[in-house]
């Protein structure tokens, strides 16, 4: 089966869009954080281990990939804290979705065959 021009369309957009979205996420605490006093913080930490784990998915390398999923298991243990904490809000279901995405859509089962990865839909799908 040939692999239609949309879908590849909207494999490619979905890959980029994702990784940009990941890349937001970093940025966004840099860029609109808390003010520090010239310290590293550990969310400082989470930022720009999420930058560089994004980087190294975009340069299609699996340590890349590991390090998205490991980062997005501790991203949902801390917004589950938040809840246990009673400090959660609704931005934190968004959260909760965005790292369980990334956490499903960088594993092993997925990551190779899915529609949205160059490596799946452009190399696999065509028989």
């Amino acid at each position: 089966m040939e692999t239609s021009q949309r879908d590849v369309l909207l494999g490619t957009l979905t890959w980029w869009g994702f990784h940009a979205l990941l890349m937001w996420l970093g940025a966004e605490h840099f860029l609109f954080g808390p003010p520090s006093d010239g310290r590293i913080s550990t969310s400082d930490l989470f930022a720009g281990s999420l930058m560089g784990a994004t980087l190294l998915s975009l340069l299609r390398l699996s340590v890349g990939r590991h390090l998205l999923r490991f980062i997005a298991l501790i991203g949902i243990f801390h917004e589950l804290y938040q809840v246990w904490q009673g400090k959660a809000q609704w931005g934190s279901l968004a959260y909760v979705a965005i790292w369980a995405y990334t956490f499903y859509s960088f594993g092993p089962s997925s990551w190779r065959n899915a529609l949205y990865t160059p490596l799946g839909v452009f190399g696999k799908m065509k028989t």
